[in-house]
């Protein structure tokens, strides 16, 4: 009876409690509707007009001008879009543009609104377009004073984030913006760099936040991709080094930078850094660079800790990728205020081309006007390079160390060691003279080559090279000095001495016996027509003596089993013709056979000079 007396009074009670509940809902929905309809009414258009303009003038220190307002709204959040924005400095005289925005659209606070000091966050930018400026410090300007110039003159760094005082910081939120555009002026010479049709967000809570970026923009004809974080914002917009971390991609390369860095291109840097170009020559032409300074370079890629500051850029732990070469080691660039910059330090390939490098350093060696330009012509040098493969063409070196110097117009780049599998090379190739135009003399490249127990005949195989060849070891030593610039006509003034000497061996492609023949039968024949056999030797030996561009043989002697052939003449450098004469001296009582050589190398053509009679049967 009791339980039944309970159950009644709670089912009575709670007809009041659910009664009161559907009342307070009415009533806040009633207070919602009331509130919607009257706060347009409490809330001007020219005030908001007028606390927008207030509100740029106390961020940046300039004036807005407003076309109109289309629309403020209240639900389901307060936002506000105004039209034909101009941001404008009038000082000194004169009406600077500093911003125009199409439409702008703004969340603002509907009590903080009610109370007459809207604050505005999380703005939508349709069409913007910034004019920002550089100085000769490549500091970046825009504020004219205001609260964000105040906060990033204020701002200092706590450990990897930021500290400011709590007076100056204000809230941001997220900036939304549609094909904006934004140029940046050079002051010193008034050229522009444009930022085209830009789309992304910003996202930054306030001042001492953390700031994103993300979108992408054309430049130069180029979207770019841009991925950009930064605990430090405001030290960056001072022009003073903050955390940074950015990436930037497009269809020629790839770009990536995690650490401390400044917006000043010499400013403090110090992060990891990666930079890829998929292809080279378009890269350079978009930084309106000649591509031909990398001719033959498709690809490159580099990796490294950068450390850098005002005068100097130093590139720890490197990776260094050019086409299907790799590289490891370190590398440091002087840039001094009033002098070359210098490129130093020492790079490991596992493989490295040779010619290429040659082909690179050309302009700088040869000073041939018609010469392809050069990265190092205006560059002081001082690197160390080494490779465990290099080739020269077909020939390959093994275990190579080279020096690279360029220092006071004076170029030098030494082949330190290397292995030629037999043997070993080393070399060098100098300009000459860099004053020499103050004491009237020419400018002139020495080249030098020693090559010691080498092979020949693996050296002729890798060199393709055709006619008659020695396969035996031994040395080889050239001295040459060549005119600048080097052109063909420059091959014709070259001076020097080559020295060859060899150890036994034979001589492939030449036939003594059917040289005797022909000799008999014809006035003069091809060397082709006698390359059937091999010359067994003891000893070869050559040397020649370089002026005006023509090597002058002398002692120059192959010492056979059988016979001795000796040589003399001239050999012009700037093509392959000769002119020699040539005894071939038996070991018994036969008489010596004498020849003049002539036509071009490798299919000479022989002119006996005293034929023995010929023998009966013969």
């Amino acid at each position: 009876m009791f339980t039944k007396a309970a159950q009644t009074f709670r089912r009575h009670a709670r007809r009041p409690v659910g009664r009161t509940v559907l009342i307070a809902l009415a009533m806040i929905l009633a207070v919602g509707a009331i509130f919607r309809i009257v706060t347009p009414f409490l809330i001007s258009t020219s005030l908001v007009r007028e606390s927008i303009e207030q509100s740029v003038e106390r961020w940046t220190g300039n004036n807005a001008t407003i076309g109109g307002i289309s629309t403020i709204r209240f639900w389901p959040h307060p936002e506000v879009t105004l039209t034909d924005i101009t941001i404008h400095n009038d000082e000194h005289g004169g009406r600077q543009i500093l911003a125009t925005i199409k439409e702008l659209s703004a969340s603002f606070d509907l009590m903080e609104a009610l109370l007459g000091q809207p604050v505005f966050e999380d703005f939508r930018l349709n069409e913007p377009h910034l004019f920002m400026s550089r100085d000769k410090d490549e500091r970046l300007h825009w504020a004219n004073g205001g609260q964000l110039v105040d906060a990033m003159a204020k701002v200092s760094a706590n450990g990897d984030r930021q500290r400011l005082d709590q007076a100056l910081d204000a809230p941001i939120g997220e900036v939304q913006f549609r094909n904006g555009i934004l140029d940046i002026i050079r002051e010193t010479d008034g050229s522009v760099v444009r930022f085209d049709a830009i789309n992304g967000m910003m996202d930054w809570p306030r001042l001492s936040d953390t700031a994103i970026i993300r979108g992408d923009a054309v430049v130069r004809g180029k979207r770019i991709g841009l991925d950009i974080r930064s605990t430090q914002p405001l030290l960056l917009l001072d022009g003073r080094s903050g955390d940074f971390e950015g990436t930037a991609s497009a269809d020629i390369g790839f770009a990536k930078f995690d650490g401390v860095a400044s917006l000043t291109p010499r400013g403090y840097f110090s992060g990891n850094a990666e930079l890829r170009a998929s292809d080279m020559p378009a890269a350079l032409r978009w930084f309106e660079i000649d591509p031909r300074l990398v001719d033959g370079l498709q690809s490159a890629s580099v990796s490294a800790r950068l450390i850098a500051d005002r005068q100097e850029m130093r590139f720890e732990e490197l990776s260094l990728g050019l086409n299907e070469e790799n590289a490891t080691g370190l590398l440091e660039l002087d840039i001094p205020a009033s002098s070359p910059p210098k490129l130093s330090g020492t790079l490991a390939f596992d493989h490295m081309d040779l010619r290429r490098l040659l082909i690179a350093l050309e302009p700088t060696i040869s000073k041939d006007v018609q010469a392809l330009p050069s990265l190092v012509t205006n560059m002081d040098l001082d690197m160390r390079l080494s490779s465990q493969i290099a080739s020269l063409g077909g020939l390959q070196l093994y275990d190579v160390a080279l020096g690279l110097m360029n220092v006071t117009q004076q170029f030098r780049l030494d082949i330190l060691d290397s292995d030629l599998k037999p043997g070993r090379m080393t070399g060098r190739i100098t300009t000459l003279n860099a004053n020499s135009s103050a004491r009237g003399e020419e400018q002139s490249v020495a080249f030098r080559a020693a090559v010691r127990g080498v092979d020949f005949a693996t050296i002729a195989q890798q060199l393709q090279l055709k006619g008659p060849l020695p396969a035996a070891q031994g040395s080889l030593d050239i001295s040459l000095d060549v005119p600048r610039p080097i052109t063909r006509d420059a091959w014709n003034a070259a001076t020097g001495t080559v020295s060859f000497q060899t150890g036994s061996g034979n001589l492939t492609g030449m036939d003594l016996s059917a040289i005797r023949q022909l000799a008999i039968r014809k006035p003069y024949f091809s060397l082709s027509d006698a390359a059937t056999g091999s010359i067994e030797f003891d000893s070869m030996k050559a040397t020649a003596t370089i002026r005006n561009g023509i090597a002058d043989l002398q002692d120059t002697e192959i010492a056979g089993r059988n016979e001795t052939i000796a040589l003399t003449g001239a050999v012009p450098l700037a093509n392959s013709s000769l002119a020699l004469s040539a005894t071939i001296t038996p070991k018994d009582a036969n008489p010596p056979l004498n020849f003049f050589i002539g036509g071009a190398w490798p299919t000479p053509i022989l002119w006996p000079m005293n034929v023995p009679a010929a023998k009966p049967g013969e």
